[in-house]
Formats: structure tokens, sequence, C-alpha cells
């Protein structure tokens, strides 16, 4: 037996403490515990205590010390190559009704699926003929400005002998989310609806306004907030608010809002969503930028300002859609994309739905081989179970363009970790 790889023992204020990341167990031990893991010498311990040690998976048998990585390893692989189920991203138009700052598309030609490319699209998907399933989420621009063709499209995917919509959801800016749009959808099982706000009414109106005349939209976005709350309780509405450090204050500010308007709601989630500005030479985020290694320095914050947040670790999920086989974002030309942060730029469509070919794209081989979240020193991090692998999209750039994007969990950082778990939860006693 030996000390499992996920098993941190640690002194802090004349106490002992044991952590495993692999079972989240916390626990205040006595010295003599404590001399006995850092000196091997457990087996001279009671037999009770040597067998929670082995059920906490503290102490692991050396020959299977890997096991719970390859089990990952072996999950990941499997639902990578899983063709059950279709993930669809459906781009309807690249237009938008905003004009905010920070967002690529007025460099762009905004584009509207048309009739056509929505046959195409049905042809596409049939195509995978052990697709039983399919996972379907709206995007853009704003997906909402082609109302009518999202419309037609879900017509088109639930006639018979369509893979079932087995999860739907939909990423909008909230403004054109009308009582028709929620009449359409509430029969439509949307389980996500996510819309952004950026802090605050004055400064969600200043970085949010609409193309048209600069009008503000934060009233009439929580209006419609108000209405998706009332007309479909069984959704779960997620606010995401752009967060970089110099407008943390925002997020606060906008928390306080929604607690006290609606301070009893489970299914209304706010969430910091980390804005990615990057340096001139685009090999990092910028220092105003909060990036995975910096989550539970946010954390702290939002804790310390009054407020609940996510402190405690929790075991992640690796792996995204552009490490899975079987998912595609489709764009309203019937282009093909990997990840999120490839809509609207050209140079990384791997495909489209009218040749329904991907095979050749080098893109699409360099996410599924080369952006895998299971490295060297992965198999060896203390934080591996509670780390979800980082942004394939920043792996891959690191790898293939000397970039240096941070993908690691904060709680590499054992100092940020024993942090959090001291904030989290009260330690149990062995």
């Amino acid at each position: 037996m030996e000390l499992s790889i996920y098993s941190i023992t640690f002194v802090e204020n004349g106490k002992f403490y044991l952590y495993n990341s692999q079972t989240n167990f916390f626990s205040e031990i006595s010295e003599e515990l404590y001399k006995s893991l850092k000196n091997r010498t457990w087996q001279e311990l009671p037999e009770s205590v040597i067998e929670q040690l082995i059920s906490k998976k503290i102490i692991v048998n050396s020959a299977s010390k890997y096991d719970y990585y390859n089990l990952k390893r072996l999950q990941f692989n499997a639902q990578k190559y899983n063709t059950g189920c279709l993930g669809l991203v459906i781009v309807p138009t690249t237009a938008c009704n905003f004009a905010c700052p920070y967002c690529f598309e007025p460099k762009k030609d905004p584009k509207t699926i048309t009739a056509p490319i929505i046959d195409d699209l049905q042809k596409f998907i049939k195509s995978f003929v052990g697709a039983h399933n399919i996972d379907l989420t709206w995007y853009g621009g704003e997906p909402l400005l082609a109302f009518n063709q999202i419309k037609d499209i879900y017509r088109m995917l639930t006639e018979d002998g369509m893979p079932e919509i087995k999860a739907h959801s939909i990423v909008t800016n909230g403004y054109l989310f009308t009582e028709e749009v929620i009449d359409f959808f509430k029969g439509k099982k949307l389980g996500n609806i996510q819309i952004t706000i950026d802090g605050s009414k004055e400064h969600h109106n200043t970085t949010r306004c609409l193309k048209a005349g600069q009008k503000p939209t934060f009233d009439v976005i929580i209006n419609n907030i108000e209405l998706i709350l009332q007309h479909m309780p069984e959704t779960i509405l997620a606010i995401r608010v752009n967060v970089k450090k110099s407008n943390l204050i925002e997020y606060l500010h906008l928390l306080e809002y929604f607690n006290k308007k609606y301070p009893d709601n489970k299914k209304l989630n706010i969430y910091p969503g980390l804005i990615r500005e990057e340096t001139p030479d685009k090999k990092s985020l910028t220092c105003d930028c909060f990036s995975s290694e910096d989550v539970s320095d946010l954390n702290q914050l939002i804790k310390e300002a009054g407020y609940s947040a996510n402190i405690f670790p929790k075991r992640q999920h690796r792996g995204c859609m552009a490490q899975s086989l079987n998912s595609y974002i489709i764009g309203p030309e019937g282009e093909l994309y990997k990840c999120w942060n490839d809509v609207s730029n050209p140079n990384m469509v791997i495909g489209n739905i009218s040749s329904m070919d991907t095979s050749g794209s080098t893109r699409l081989l360099n996410f599924m081989t080369e952006s895998t979240p299971f490295d060297a020193k992965c198999k060896i991090c203390h934080a591996f179970p509670i780390c979800d692998g980082g942004c394939a999209y920043y792996r891959l750039r690191n790898l293939k363009e000397n970039a240096c994007f941070p993908v690691c969990s904060s709680f590499k950082d054992i100092e940020k970790l024993k942090r959090a778990l001291f904030n989290g939860v009260k330690p149990e006693l062995i």
C-alpha cells in the first residue's frame, strides 16, 4: 500500500489535516496519524483506522495507484467516440441587435440560414445512422433574430425518422425573449436558457445597448426574465455576467439585485463569465482577466463580499464538444465548426453539411487527437479529480502556437486548495 496521489496532508495553526481529492474527503487528524502517513508506517495503526484509510482512498494498492486516472481516461474516450448522441449547436444567424464593444460580430458580414440549408441540415443529421438522440443548442449572433427559421428547423428536427431531442437549450441576449417566444419554447422541453447581463443597470446599458440608436436594454431583459420565470418554471435560467478583475463589482451589484428580487428561486443561476482578453502577441490572457488558475481567488472575493460562492472543491467532468466526434457547431451557410470560439472565422471551418465530409480537416483532427486533457502532468497531479482538464481551445493553442494560456485548476496551488477547504466546509474527524 502507498499514499494516494490525491491525498494531501498538512499542518495549519498547530492542527493536522488530511484531504483526498478523489473522494473529496477532508478531515482533521491526530498528530499520530499525520506522522504515520508521512512516515509510511500506517501498518502500525489500529485495523479500524486502516480500513477507513482504504475506504476513503487515502492509501491504495501500489499496482492500482493510477486506476482513477485510467478510468477517467477510458470514460472520456468512450464518450468522445460515442455515436449514439449527436451534439448540435445551430447558429441560425450571425446577425445581432446589440452593439457590445467587446464582440467580434461588428467586423463580420451577418448571414442567416435559408430553406435550402435547412434541407441540407436534415440530410446531414440523417447521415448519422447510429445517432438516436440530439443535444440541441441555439446560438448566434442573436439566434432569436432568426426566430422564424428556428421554428422551421425545430419542425424539421421533430419529423418522423429523426433522432429524439433529449437536451435543448439556447444562448441569447434576452432582449427578444418575448411572450411569443416563450409560448413556442414552453412545449419544447427547453431545459436551459443563458442570458448575459453586464452588471448594474447603468453599466449594462453602456456595454450592451441596441445597435439601433444605442438604446438601453436592461429593463426589457429584466422584464423578459420575469416572464420566463413565471411561465417556464421548469427551465433553468442562467444569468452570465462578464467579469474581469476591474469590473468584479458589477457582478456583485447584480448578485445583490437578483437576491433581493428573487430570493428563493432555485432555477435562477447567476454566475461570473470570465472575459478572455488576449495580450497583443496572442500568447496569453491580459493581467486584468481571471484565468482558470484564478477561479478560487475569484470565489474567495465573492464570499468575502458576503455572497455564496462554490468554494469547496468538487469532482469535475472532462471534455467538451470540440473533443467529441459526433458534435458540431453549424453556421447559417451550413459551415461546420468544432469550437464555439471558432464561429464566424472562415479559417476555422472544418467542412460543410452539404458535403457531409470532415475527415480531411486538420482542425478536426487536432481537436480530436491533440487537445487531450490527459497528459503526463495530469497523471501525477493531486488536483486531477477536481480539475476539468482546461479549455481544449487553449490547450491546442498552447501546443500549436507556442502560447501559454492557463489551463490548470487553481487547486493545483496547495495554498489555494487549503483556503478553499477551510472556507468551504467544516472538516470531518477520523
